[in-house]
């Protein structure tokens, strides 16, 4: 009878055992995002209000199209909170990483003033985040970045969808490119942007809303965390009707150790949500991706600091 007893329990025992295992791995796996140079939420901060006239390498004077007058900064409700959706298979796992961002007047959405001598309207703001990750386990028991995608931040219910279709950033020097065109697209480490520290980078960006026109700004320089880089926030060039670009100089970032990790926007706000009146709304569409700064040669940055 004692033999039965222990038998049966061990149907139990096996259940507890592999339900300890999936939720050490989850933890380990959130734990792991949580703190990674590359998937934190380096490019997302709540004032981001440095709107400069956009300078190429040879002056304003040689692009035709820049930016009126607009001064512009969001300042969303904290926390924010990420929520990981985290199926394991094996020793590999798909994460889906999601958010939401909400801003309603007064005190946060985005601030707009579009005229020197005029107000400063207020409007609300609505906006989800989504990026995947996949992961493996190596030879150590340690959960690793494989591949993810951009993070993609969109307005939600909004009348006028902005959409991004392609972003390409190019280093003319050494026949450099990167491009994307999907945000379900996965890139693995040595797949993402590298740039060198003299890198001087055109970017350019396709994008278009329905029912209104738009216009771009690149954010660069930040880090995984608040504290870690620089936020600098620049506006584009426009080219045409749904193409914008301008030059990235690589050393603005003013980073000093390298390899480092750092974190982009490419951020398409509406034309009504910049230069509207106080009946206009807020939409945006933003593509965020991290960075690698590095000498030639260099090792490539580990997953967490």
């Amino acid at each position: 009878m004692k033999y039965a007893k222990i038998l049966m329990l061990l149907p139990l025992i096996a259940v507890f055992v592999v339900g300890c295992a999936k939720e050490s791995d989850e933890d380990a796996i959130q734990g792991l995002l949580e703190s990674s140079w590359f998937v934190g939420d380096g490019a997302i901060r709540n004032a981001d209000d440095s709107t400069n006239v956009p300078e190429g390498q040879d002056g304003p004077g040689f692009l035709a199209d820049t930016i009126g007058y607009v001064r512009w900064v969001r300042w969303i409700e904290r926390p924010v909170e990420r929520e990981f959706y985290i199926v394991v298979n094996g020793d590999s796992a798909d994460v889906t990483i999601t958010a939401h961002f909400h801003g309603e007047p007064f005190g946060y959405g985005i601030f707009v003033n579009n005229d020197p001598l005029g107000p400063i309207y207020q409007r609300a703001i609505s906006d989800s985040v989504i990026r995947k990750v996949k992961l493996y386990r190596d030879d150590n028991n340690r959960w690793r970045l494989a591949s993810f995608t951009v993070a993609d931040i969109y307005t939600i219910g909004t009348d006028n969808p902005v959409t991004i279709t392609e972003l390409r950033a190019r280093v003319e020097s050494r026949d450099y490119e990167f491009i994307v065109t999907s945000a379900d697209t996965y890139f693995e480490k040595d797949e993402l942007p590298i740039f060198y520290p003299s890198d001087t980078v055109l970017v350019s960006v396709t994008c278009s809303c329905q029912d209104d026109s738009t216009w771009a700004f690149l954010h660069h320089g930040t880090g995984h965390r608040p504290g870690a880089g620089i936020h600098i926030r620049q506006p584009f060039y426009r080219d045409n009707t749904t193409e914008f670009s301008r030059t990235w100089i690589i050393a603005e970032d003013s980073i000093i150790h390298t390899p480092a990790v750092r974190h982009s926007a490419t951020d398409i706000l509406g034309w009504q949500t910049l230069f509207g009146d106080s009946t206009a709304t807020y939409y945006a569409r933003a593509w965020c991706l991290p960075y690698i700064v590095m000498e030639p040669g260099e090792e490539m940055p580990d997953d967490e600091e």
